[in-house]
């Protein structure tokens, strides 16, 4: 499928992008881990030598190198941290939200793509069938694949055979990603309303109401509400994540929405009005973050992406490292990728205001810049051994260096605070857990500068990687799932003839049949 934009953008349709013309046409490839790769590796030490390289040589010939480097990255940090604490500052409003359901309750679809998600199924899909709204206004599709080498589908059919709400949908797997396996959902979807969440999400039961509510606003044609980690105590790994989840979903992405600036929807959680893909298309398959694309152009449609920390849903995050690097490389690409195809045209943005679009812009830059601060780490190497590497003088140059290094606990602590509130508030032992924030951004950094490297040095194929799971029994404590029958032994272990009789109706309801 060719990666045609949407002219919106530019006033015209867009061309193929340069860096795409290799790839255009292919399918993207799924895979279930990243795989290893010597000469990839041998790739980027070589890169990151020239780095090297590239910014010490320099200083040999013009002592004032360092200085002026120095002060360059360091500009680029002060001015992320004045923006972090401004999105808190905005963050901290009274929330502004539409509470009145309209008086004939719309009709919805839920459509939640699965590939491999035998671990989560039996957890989320009966906080699913328990949302309060509805039955008979609720269609509940749920879109795997025929690549699912566990029992994904199985499970998905036996919960089939009980609820009639939930539409069982096959899709014969020909192109890798969730953009292609929503936008297949989405032909099988018959609601006013389409709402999309990731397999792993277990939902807050008053979430469906919060977001038929917000729709009602004539210019908020798509509605997003926290995303909060379910597994948060798992291990140290899965509390720093939450952490930092944290403070992105409660005061970044909420703080951009009130100051009137870039707020998007998250691929895993996110609804929609219905007309609003009949007027933008649907999901650019050909990209990683098919969610931060979509709400560019949602953007640059003159509408808004309203955003309720209220409506929540709780997804796992990555228990390992590896899974942590493959999910931060994924994400990370993405965001390179949509600023390469919208950057030149986001200024153009007519129905946008110039704050917006100038907020646009800068958070999509951000993202490839954020890789190229792993010169810090350098830089406090050449700062250990007496080199000068600001222009600030030494008292000014501490100030500096507390107020970016305070931003992380800062935002951290007033996130937690906040959360204290909340009907499953985080424990007090995160705390604890906050200086090891700043070592977590400098790794995060550090998979930023690979996605760079592979972005624009290396042009290295990309794939969708889908994160792994881990089978926990986790019930957030918001989530009410009494009424709701979940699987017993006999339907775990789905008989030949019925798992049969499932498929065919499965593929009766498939476009690829």
């Amino acid at each position: 499928m060719l990666y045609f934009f949407n002219k919106i953008n530019c006033g015209r349709w867009g061309k193929i992008p340069p860096y795409l013309w290799r790839w255009a046409g292919k399918a993207m490839e799924l895979r279930a881990a990243e795989k290893s790769n010597s000469r990839y590796i041998v790739y980027h030490i070589l890169v990151a030598a020239t780095y090297l390289l590239v910014l010490l040589l320099p200083g040999q010939l013009y002592p004032r190198y360092y200085m002026v480097l120095g002060t360059i990255v360091f500009a680029a940090i002060i001015f992320c941290s004045a923006r972090s604490y401004l999105l808190a500052l905005f963050a901290m409003k009274k929330r502004n939200r539409c509470d009145r359901l309209p008086n004939e309750l719309p009709r919805v679809s839920l459509i939640i793509p699965s590939y491999n998600e035998e671990a989560v199924l039996e957890r989320t899909i009966p906080s699913v069938l328990a949302l309060d709204y509805p039955s008979d206004k609720l269609e509940l599709i749920y879109v795997y694949e025929s690549a699912c080498t566990d029992r994904t589908e199985q499970i998905i059919q036996a919960f089939a055979k009980r609820h009639p709400r939930i539409v069982p949908v096959r899709r014969l797997t020909r192109k890798g990603g969730k953009a292609a396996v929503t936008n297949y959902g989405l032909e099988f979807a018959t609601g006013d309303i389409i709402g999309i969440f990731d397999a792993d999400h277990s939902l807050n039961s008053d979430l469906l109401r919060h977001a038929v509510a917000q729709l009602q606003a004539p210019d908020v044609k798509c509605v997003r509400g926290r995303c909060r980690t379910i597994n948060r105590t798992h291990n140290l790994l899965t509390r720093l994540v939450a952490l930092e989840r944290d403070v992105v979903e409660r005061l970044c992405i909420y703080g951009a929405w009130r100051i009137g600036g870039f707020s998007t929807f998250t691929g895993g959680h996110a609804f929609f009005r219905r007309e609003v893909f009949d007027e933008l298309g649907t999901f650019n398959e050909d990209i990683l973050t098919e969610d931060i694309d979509f709400s560019v152009k949602l953007h640059a449609a003159g509408y808004q992406i309203a955003v309720l920390p209220t409506m929540q849903s709780w997804e796992e995050a990555p228990t390992s490292l590896r899974s942590l690097v493959s999910q931060r490389k994924r994400w990370t690409r993405g965001w390179i990728q949509v600023w390469r195809a919208h950057a030149a045209c986001i200024l153009k943005m007519k129905k946008a205001s110039l704050f917006k679009r100038i907020d646009i812009l800068v958070s999509l830059t951000c993202a490839v810049v954020s890789g190229l601060l792993v010169a810090l780490i350098p830089l406090r190497g050449l700062s250990a051994l007496g080199f000068r590497t600001s222009e600030f003088d030494k008292t000014l140059s501490f100030l500096i260096w507390l107020f970016v290094s305070a931003t992380p606990g800062i935002t951290a602590l007033l996130t937690w605070c906040l959360d204290r509130k909340e009907e499953s508030p985080p424990g007090r032992e995160d705390l604890l857990l906050i200086p090891l924030l700043i070592p977590y951004i400098v790794f995060l950094f550090c998979v930023s500068w690979i996605c760079l490297v592979d972005e624009f040095v290396l042009s290295w194929p990309f794939a969708y990687v889908k994160t792994e799971r881990v089978e926990e029994v986790l019930v957030p404590a918001k989530q009410d799932t009494g009424p709701v029958a979940t699987l017993t032994a006999e339907d775990r272990v789905v008989p030949i003839e019925e798992l049969a009789q499932g498929l065919k109706v499965g593929s009766a309801k498939s476009l690829d049949t």
